[in-house]
């Protein structure tokens, strides 16, 4: 995490965040795929993993059942991206995004061995709102704390009752929430490992204050 306070405290008027652009190459990226249908070729397959398609492990999530499923995770992406995007640098944001896709990608593939295959960047957005609120905690912990507890009791709702029927009439197919699981607990994971690795480097070197007048 920086040092310096959040970019919306020091400069209410400044220009985007750069995370803001990460969520907007990643929306961009998703559009893409799903314009130029190339959703058959980088869905989450079983069949085409196991025939050295490792790949498809990451790329499932980017790709989507259709419009209305598309549209859906990027509003998600963007208020996201609108709430949190100050709580972590670009690079921090990418490694916890990237932890998502793999937890999602690896999870599915060791612990649903029935499912067969898999689109959605849902699962990915969990674990940037809980990595996002973890990074978050240190500046405003009641907002966190909030973002933090709706996205874990999400989980375990979805967990002991099922997906909400809406989200399976928007995107048109049905809900995997392990997928959600999975992206939340790996992409909350990575952000608490940066978190305690930025403690614990400026516990080892305090910054030390400085005579104004130099």
């Amino acid at each position: 995490m920086p040092n310096e306070p959040h970019a919306h405290e020091s400069r209410p008027h400044s220009r985007l965040h750069p995370a803001h652009w990460l969520a907007l190459i990643v929306g961009i990226a998703c559009v893409v795929f799903q314009v130029t249908d190339l959703v058959e070729a980088m869905r989450f397959s079983r069949e085409d993993i196991s025939n050295g398609q490792w790949w498809r492990l990451l790329t499932g999530n980017l790709v989507h059942l259709g419009y209305p499923h598309l549209f859906l995770n990027l509003a998600g992406l963007a208020v996201i991206s609108l709430l949190l995007a100050p709580a972590m640098s670009p690079i921090q944001w990418s490694i916890t995004g990237l932890s998502s896709m793999i937890g999602v990608g690896l999870g599915l593939w060791w612990f649903d061995p029935h499912l067969q295959w898999y689109v959605g960047l849902s699962g990915v957005l969990y674990g940037l709102l809980l990595g996002g609120a973890i990074a978050e905690f240190r500046h405003q912990k009641l907002i966190a704390t909030i973002i933090a507890v709706y996205t874990i009791g999400k989980i375990v709702w979805e967990q002991l009752f099922g997906a909400v029927e809406s989200s399976e009439k928007i995107t048109g197919g049905n809900v995997i929430v392990n997928a959600h699981m999975y992206g939340m607990v790996c992409g909350g994971a990575a952000a608490f490992i940066i978190a305690w690795l930025y403690v614990s480097s400026t516990r080892s070197h305090p910054v030390t204050g400085r005579n104004p007048t130099g």
